[in-house]
């Protein structure tokens, strides 16, 4: 799996966008899908799923998979697999730097979003999930380039757990009893 750092903002423009955003993690999180599929996942119509899964290919973050398709007018799309990152100082112009606000905002929006949903419905998990689930709030003392290298060792520490796991099912169809996981993180100076 590759890595791909975002640097023009109408690239990143294409996570600005809420249901884009919400397109992007099904076929992330999910694997390969239909455009019908999608609309009844999202409760959207199928033309509107239909132009944002084009916006998201546009700038690269999905690609179509007509090998999928059992007929011409079935179309299916999947995520790239690459890991997406962006930094705010790639972004200076006021033009870019409002994009990269607005896609900062509804990421964190979703993020938390995900979360409050976890904390509604934790009494429908079965077995250890509620005792595996964690939030976690560290204090930590570093330089700047301390915080660098700690988000390096981080995304190693995660593609150690992902990368052999990412093809095994998950979810109803598992039979080991595998979820899909939500895992972020933010680090952050901070002057109380």
């Amino acid at each position: 799996m590759g890595n791909r750092r975002i640097t023009d903002p109408e690239v990143l423009k294409g996570l600005a966008q809420p249901l884009r955003q919400q397109l992007y993690q099904l076929l992330t999180q999910t694997g390969p899908a239909t455009v019908s599929a999608l609309a009844k996942r999202v409760d959207t119509d199928p033309g509107l799923v239909s132009y944002h899964l084009r916006e998201l290919a546009k700038a690269g973050y999905i690609v179509a998979a007509p090998e999928l398709a059992r007929d011409r007018r079935e179309r299916w799309y999947r995520a790239t697999g690459e890991n997406q990152s962006w930094a705010w100082t790639d972004f200076t112009t006021p033009e870019a730097r409002t994009v990269a606000a607005a896609a900062l905002a509804q990421m964190v929006t979703d993020q938390f979003e995900r979360s409050r949903a976890f904390q509604q419905t934790r009494d429908g998990w079965q077995g250890q999930w509620n005792t595996s689930a964690f939030i976690s709030n560290n204090y930590l003392r570093l330089t700047d380039t301390e915080l660098r290298e700690l988000e390096d060792e981080l995304h190693a520490v995660i593609t150690k757990w992902r990368e052999p796991r990412k093809d095994l099912p998950a979810g109803p169809e598992a039979e080991d009893g595998r979820e899909h996981v939500f895992l972020f993180l933010h680090a952050f100076p901070e002057r109380p």
